[in-house]
């Protein structure tokens, strides 16, 4: 799996308003989190009835263009969003490690510089 990248390059959105192409100018937000794919959070505000707070949940992707909007889901396959504010970091994944340049499984000697 290639992990996404959090640029701030500009793109452009094309849509038709009253039959005219209409084009805009967007630039994603700073990533304001230390999340990352794979990672275990607790749901720390109550999101509805299937998604209480206290529940235990995986971050199943994280969208390079809205980068404070976290992908989460559940063991049974359920997926929702939720803001990286309403989340609570509970363990990190081996992904995470790796972004941070640690090892995650214990044999530094096995990783190239």
């Amino acid at each position: 799996m290639i992990p996404p990248i959090f640029d701030r390059t500009p793109y452009y959105v094309e849509y038709y308003k009253d039959g005219e192409k209409q084009t805009i100018r967007r630039v994603p937000p700073v990533k304001l989190h230390d999340y990352a794919i794979g990672d275990e959070v607790t749901i720390n505000r109550k999101k509805g009835d299937d998604w209480d707070k206290g529940d235990e949940v995986e971050i199943k992707a994280i969208n390079p263009r809205q980068p404070n909007t976290l992908t989460i889901k559940k063991e049974n396959e359920e997926y929702t969003f939720l803001t990286y504010g309403d989340a609570d970091l509970k363990s990190k994944s081996a992904q995470h490690y790796i972004d941070e340049g640690r090892d995650p499984f214990g044999s530094q000697y096995l990783l190239w510089p």
